[in-house]
């Protein structure tokens, strides 16, 4: 057990080997009433995003992506995954609003419409294939399995029966991780597929995957996308004691990774023989915030109107300007090929 611990933490150093982070400083204080320009929210992303850059072992990001060679300006979402509330074993009475699988999906959905709008309005010169081309291509359909249908119905608008009080002790929807419909479930044993996929260095999890659906699709890059969202109540932790306020936690991880044929590409205008069967990551991005709620009422308001507006505003806000804080950060660094 020694060993495996000592080996672990090697490893782990190891893994963390030269890579250079930068920006996400600066702590995000939420004003609910600031609508923030797209210009604003640029401005902010250094502040707020933190990216991380890992050189692979056969020649620097600098090289391989200089302006010389072949610029990085077609690119698509090839996983979009999102954690919402997870509840596993049951309900402890600090969480007090659920969601059904049905409105984890719609919510998931809807964060992925964020994604795509927020491209055409933040990235020019770029040409963003929409998902609904990417899950029409047969090779996509190759790979991973068909992610399951909560949704009966023909709706992208969030019900009273999809998000809900439910006192504590009740059972509750086991599903964490989902997917839109159409999109294909790459995780191993619920471990999302970006944490595979999208590191800050190289790597071999889901290569042939993202090789398949780029060639086909002629995709200089594509993005892998998992979001994290959690709230609870304010309350005492029963292991530390520590008291953990009512907030809101909103984490999103993004990777822009590089196909290998397309890196094999780019070794070769280097004058570099070798061909390594591995994706390249350009960059890791992630934006990570706390907000203030108040989902402590009364038994009166415990209705959805105050889930509404103490829950869902605040969240798709929040989600909406640090997805586009992201973008503008991946947008920079793509157009650093140019």
């Amino acid at each position: 057990m020694f060993f495996k611990i000592i080996f672990s933490l090697i490893f782990l150093s190891a893994c963390s080997l030269g890579v250079v982070r930068s920006g996400g400083n600066k702590t995000y204080s939420y004003r609910p009433q600031e609508d923030y320009s797209l210009e604003r929210l640029k401005s902010m992303s250094t502040d707020h995003v933190l990216t991380m850059r890992r050189d692979p072992h056969e020649a620097p990001l600098s090289k391989l992506f200089s302006p010389g060679l072949h610029p990085l300006k077609r690119v698509g979402i090839v996983v979009f995954e999102t954690e919402i509330q997870p509840t596993r074993d049951g309900l402890t009475g600090k969480n007090l609003i659920y969601l059904s699988d049905a409105g984890k999906q719609i919510f998931t959905e809807n964060f992925l419409k964020i994604w795509e709008e927020s491209f055409g309005l933040l990235s020019s010169g770029i040409d963003f294939v929409p998902v609904r081309k990417i899950k029409q291509t047969p090779s996509f359909l190759l790979h991973g399995s068909s992610e399951d249908d909560f949704i009966k119905s023909n709706r992208s608008l969030i019900a009273p029966d999809d998000v809900f009080y439910l006192e504590s002790g009740r059972n509750n929807t086991s599903v964490a991780l989902m997917n839109p419909r159409g999109m294909r479930d790459l995780s191993l044993i619920l471990i999302p597929a970006s944490e595979l996929m999208g590191g800050p260095k190289w790597s071999e999890h889901g290569k042939h995957f993202i090789n398949d659906v780029a060639k086909e699709l002629n995709l200089d890059a594509v993005l892998s996308i998992i979001s994290y969202v959690s709230w609870t109540s304010a309350h005492t932790d029963k292991h530390s004691g520590e008291f953990i306020p009512e907030e809101m936690k909103i984490n999103i991880r993004a990777s822009t990774l590089i196909p290998l044929s397309q890196y094999h590409k780019r070794l070769k205008k280097l004058n570099d023989k070798r061909s390594p069967s591995v994706t390249v990551c350009l960059g890791k991005y992630e934006s990570d915030v706390r907000l203030p709620i108040n989902i402590s009422q009364e038994d009166v308001k415990k209705n959805f109107d105050t889930i509404s507006t103490e829950l869902l505003t605040p969240m798709m806000k929040t989600y909406k300007d640090f997805s586009q804080m992201m973008i503008s950060r991946i947008e920079e660094d793509l157009k650093k090929t140019w």
